[in-house]
């Protein structure tokens, strides 16, 4: 059986030729919108294969400017050998020029000692090792994808574990904590997908009530809402309190009118059960009302009053597992913060938590600890994913840096607190492009710096870490992606479009699966 370092070596080979190194992707790549299932094998590739290059290719490469170009260099090389007098003239150190020339054989040899550089694999499964790629700086990251040496994924893997062996009752679910790359769904949408898909759907998870940005969606869901809600987040909090809930955006309705409805996806292969929902919302002194339905038919009226501010949550059921849910405002004034959508079977719920420009150090300045406290026990996740560090790397002076690692460090402090069983992920900030004198696409200096804070403080706090600068590529890769002919990111070359974002998200599928495989294998050989 192939070793679980060498099987991931392999993979993250297959993933750089691909991608990183800006070759055109397709529907059968990795950066396009994944069908496929993981193999319950840890010898089995992980990333869709690459496509079976077309015959055409061969007149396009010797018509091409490059093939041109190749010829014009070997003419003008053997132009002295066929002019005796130009030869004469050409020696370097008493070497004559043909002297200085390649044998034949030497050609020979050094074509049968190397691997082909532009060979591409097909849709077979590969039987020999890919073309290595450059590794990334740390040797860790190159081995493994989630660097884990306290083994701080073993709860999330044990419920994958329990959920894969079809236990009743065995949800394994993941809260997502991140910035703007996330908040469109793109990134998280691709890893719920191929997660349900390989080990069962069992709902949408956490959904905000709102818009809060126009752009904010959600993939495998059908969603609408509207009636004039009002809104405020961990960046833009429209009150002191903290009380932003488990999303970090609380919304705000006065009086009857404002709505959220929810329901399956009309396609596609996840999100097609709920049976039950339960919404988040504020419990408070004078607290409005607000209903919940089923198919706009049954339905319960909610009250938020309370004597005091705390968290609350009400939950409506239906055994038709494929019904539609309603959310209305009845009178008075209530916060509402979101909507959780599961079913009961077993499977995997994905929680996309992204808040635009948020910061890590904002779930420890803004967010009341209290009250998320209540939020992450009452959600009771197995993997908590904190995934920032892009809008940090605007300001990332000396002193920054050291603020920076402070809060996340809080931030890490009142995970573990709240959820002394759940197993806590850092993932870093995807590589940042800017601009450089002469109009070069470079990466931005403080996201290496970054990187390396978030590594140690993963580190010393005991949490998993996943590099995903140098998983994606490292140093340059929005360059490649934003001049590849096939983009892969966004003009202000830091958010990745719709097949960039299934890329990452499929790399973010890979690490974690690699993680699960390598739990099973040491299971197995005990």
């Amino acid at each position: 059986m192939e070793t679980s370092k060498r099987h991931t070596w392999r993979l993250w080979s297959q993933y750089h030729n691909a991608v990183a190194s800006g070759s055109p992707l397709d529907n059968n790549t990795i950066g396009a919108k994944p069908s496929h299932t993981l193999p319950r094998s840890g010898t089995d590739s992980l990333i869709p294969h690459i496509p079976k290059l077309k015959t055409s290719w061969l007149v396009s490469a010797w018509l091409g400017k490059p093939a041109r170009t190749i010829l014009f260099v070997i003419l003008f090389a053997l132009a002295p050998l066929a002019v005796p007098r130009l030869e004469s003239k050409l020696t370097v150190k008493g070497e004559s020029y043909r002297a200085l020339l390649p044998q034949a054989r030497e050609l020979v040899a050094f074509k049968q000692h190397s691997a082909s550089s532009t060979t591409l694999g097909t849709t077979d499964v590969l039987t020999t090792e890919p073309t290595e790629a450059p590794r990334p700086a740390n040797e860790v990251c190159a081995d493994q994808l989630i660097e884990d040496p306290d083994n701080a994924m073993r709860s999330f893997n044990e419920a994958l574990a329990r959920t894969e062996a079809k236990t009743k009752g065995a949800i394994t679910r993941i809260t997502h904590y991140g910035d703007s790359p996330i908040t469109n769904d793109g990134i998280t949408g691709t890893t719920r997908q191929l997660m349900q898909e390989r080990f069962g759907d069992s709902g949408h998870g956490f959904i905000l009530i709102d818009r809060p940005w126009d752009w904010y969606g959600h993939q495998a869901i059908s969603f609408s809402s509207g009636g004039g809600w009002t809104s405020g987040s961990l960046m833009n909090p429209r009150t002191r309190d903290g009380e932003l809930g488990l999303g970090g955006v609380a919304f705000y309705g006065n009086g009857a009118g404002k709505y959220a409805h929810f329901a399956p996806a009309s396609e596609g292969s996840i999100g097609r059960k709920f049976s039950h929902l339960e919404v988040y919302y504020l419990q408070q002194p004078n607290g409005g009302q607000f209903s919940l339905a089923v198919d706009d038919q049954d339905s319960q009226v909610v009250s938020t009053a309370a004597d005091q501010e705390t968290s609350g949550f009400a939950q409506i059921k239906t055994s038709a597992a494929t019904g539609s849910f309603s959310v209305k405002t009845l009178g008075g004034e209530v916060r509402l913060f979101g909507a959780v959508l599961e079913n009961d079977d077993p499977g995997v719920v994905y929680d996309s938590l992204g808040v635009n420009g948020a910061f890590a150090g904002l779930l420890a300045t803004a967010m009341n600890e209290h009250h998320w406290t209540e939020q992450l026990q009452h959600r009771n996740s197995n993997l908590v994913i904190l995934n920032y560090g892009t809008n940090e790397s605007e300001y990332a002076s000396d002193d920054q840096m050291q603020r920076y690692e402070k809060e996340l460090r809080e931030v890490v402090r009142r995970v573990r607190t709240a959820l002394p069983s759940a197993s806590i992920l850092i993932v870093s900030p995807m590589d940042r492009g800017k601009r450089a004198p002469g109009g070069k696409v470079v990466t931005l200096p403080s996201i290496p710096k970054i990187v390396e804070m978030q590594r140690r403080v993963a580190r010393e706090t005991h949490c998993a870490f996943l590099n995903m600068f140098a998983a994606m590529g490292g140093e340059g890769t929005m360059a490649r992606w934003h001049e590849g002919k096939k983009h892969l990111v966004g003009a202000d070359l830091t958010h990745p479009n719709a097949p960039g974002a299934q890329t990452v998200g499929t790399l973010l599928y890979m690490a974690l699966m690699e993680s699960y495989i390598g739990y099973t294998e040491r299971i197995a050989r005990k």
